[in-house]
């Protein structure tokens, strides 16, 4: 039997405050090329329109990439964060992420935290809907927000130009763990960034 070029297992922990504390625990085998990124995509039902983070920006940064990218707490839509290459690619990313928050007109908002700084990108578009297309108006917008949430991104180098991805922002094969908070909110009782620094509860049933 050939061994699975990749593992990924999820350990789930629902608390009864509703947060959801989403373990992640990747094995990849050693005989794999260099990883593009390491990270979740999960998919937000349309409307929620609306994002904030805690990390680099305003503009895209990535892992090679981030002078001039500040850290501090940015806001605009999801649509501000496409960036219209000729050739539609890899864009929008954000790094050094402690939060970020994605709310609708209703005011309701889901919250993600790594417990450790994270990397992520939002967008009306899949990473297949931007490989498929060859111009940027051969994109078809999705209603639905597709959220990034990455443990690391490989860096973008100059291979198209230039060098290649030096060897410090490549991602090597081989395990990897890392761990996100999910926490739905109203923005009209409470700040994101309040709770973000929320200490995670007990799991001793008391809030159960």
């Amino acid at each position: 039997a050939h061994p699975q070029a990749l593992v990924h297992e999820h350990i789930y922990t629902i608390y009864g405050n509703g947060e959801i504390l989403l373990e992640n625990r990747i094995q990849t085998d050693a005989n794999l090329p260099i990883l593009p990124r390491v990270g979740l995509t999960m998919t937000l039902p349309p409307g929620f329109e609306q994002l904030t983070w805690f990390g680099r920006g305003p503009h895209e940064n990535y892992r090679d990439r981030q002078e001039g990218a500040a850290i501090g707490r940015y806001s605009g839509t999801v649509d501000e964060q496409y960036v219209p290459y000729i050739m539609p690619q890899e864009n929008g990313n954000k790094t050094d992420v402690r939060w970020l928050a994605l709310t609708n007109e209703a005011g309701l908002g889901l919250l993600a935290a790594g417990l450790e700084p994270l990397e992520f990108s939002v967008a009306h578009y899949t990473a297949g809907d931007l490989y498929a297309a060859r111009h940027t108006h051969e994109l078809q917008r999705r209603e639905e927000v597709v959220l990034n949430l990455d443990m690391q991104q490989m860096g973008l180098g100059g291979a198209s130009c230039g060098p290649s991805t030096l060897a410090p922002y490549v991602i090597v094969a081989g395990s990897f763990s890392f761990d996100v908070r999910l926490r739905p909110f109203l923005t009209s009782t409470v700040d994101p960034a309040y709770l973000a620094r929320e200490a995670l509860p007990e799991l001793d049933g008391s809030l159960a």
